[in-house]
């Protein structure tokens, strides 16, 4: 069982749904008057707005939205005009919060708790478990991303003394619309003097504009800024081969059968040439 879905109350829902687009969430679905749906920008859950005649009272409920950076999303909306009602403060519970409300009172909170969502220092232990405090193995679909940093910092300790500067430096450029809506971007990781780039994605109406390219660029730039002298990536046959060897990348290795009927892609580049 999991929570993915929360419904809000709404006077006016188109009101509501240019605020919550405004925010950068992205709108899935619209019954007007009655009805609107959103989607998280990062992971999978959902929320929607149901028109009501009339607010109740403060109900004392809060929808609490995480974000991994969570002073740059502050900024970046109080640059679009939003207000809020409380700066982004640590708390005691170990969670740093922002507040605001939406058109129709309802309290949201913007925050970055990392592994104390989940796992405060104060978290219940499980008595039926034997050795209770020593470790328990958990199936996570959706890993908080401060608990992959954990293992990328652990990693780069145990090279550090090797390779003599650390690795795992997570890297991102991003095309937003004028909602502040990401329509493409790269993700990359920064290890030593490799920029390894593990995602790309162009929203499909913005493929063939030069959009592509021109992020391919910024990555790599950033790379190079970062001491970056190689670079690598991986595609598949489905996808973008011909594209990146455009830009100077060259096949090395590649895996039949990945997916089905299909074939992996790793190709990699010279920076300074």
């Amino acid at each position: 069982m999991q929570l993915n879905q929360v419904t809000l109350p709404a006077t006016d829902v188109a009101r509501s749904s240019d605020f919550y687009r405004r925010m950068g969430f992205r709108q899935i679905v619209e019954s007007l008057p009655d009805y609107a749906r959103f989607e998280c920008p990062d992971g999978t859950a959902t929320f929607s707005l149901h028109r009501v005649g009339k607010m109740a009272a403060d109900s004392g409920v809060i929808v609490y939205f995480e974000c991994e950076d969570l002073d740059g999303t502050v900024e970046r909306l109080r640059a679009a005009r939003f207000a809020f009602e409380a700066e982004a403060r640590d708390q005691s519970w170990l969670w740093r919060e922002a507040y605001l409300r939406d058109p129709d009172g309802n309290s949201i909170c913007l925050f970055h708790a990392g592994r104390n969502r989940r796992f405060p220092p104060w978290r219940l232990t499980d008595d039926r478990q034997p050795n209770a405090g020593t470790y328990t193995i958990f199936v996570e679909d959706n890993p908080d991303a401060a608990d992959v940093r954990i293992l990328g910092e652990g990693l780069t300790e145990h090279a550090l003394p090797v390779v003599g500067r650390p690795g795992f430096k997570p890297i991102g450029v991003f095309a937003r619309d004028d909602r502040g809506t990401v329509v493409g971007g790269i993700v990359a990781m920064v290890n030593w003097q490799w920029l390894s780039i593990n995602l790309v994605w162009i929203e499909e109406a913005l493929r063939g504009t030069g959009l592509g390219h021109r992020l391919l660029e910024k990555i790599e730039e950033v790379g190079r800024q970062n001491g970056c002298t190689r670079a690598h990536l991986d595609t598949f046959s489905y996808q973008a081969r011909p594209f990146y060897e455009r830009h100077g990348y060259e096949l090395f290795a590649t895996l039949d059968e990945y997916p089905a009927g299909h074939k992996r892609f790793f190709l990699r580049k010279d920076l300074n040439s």
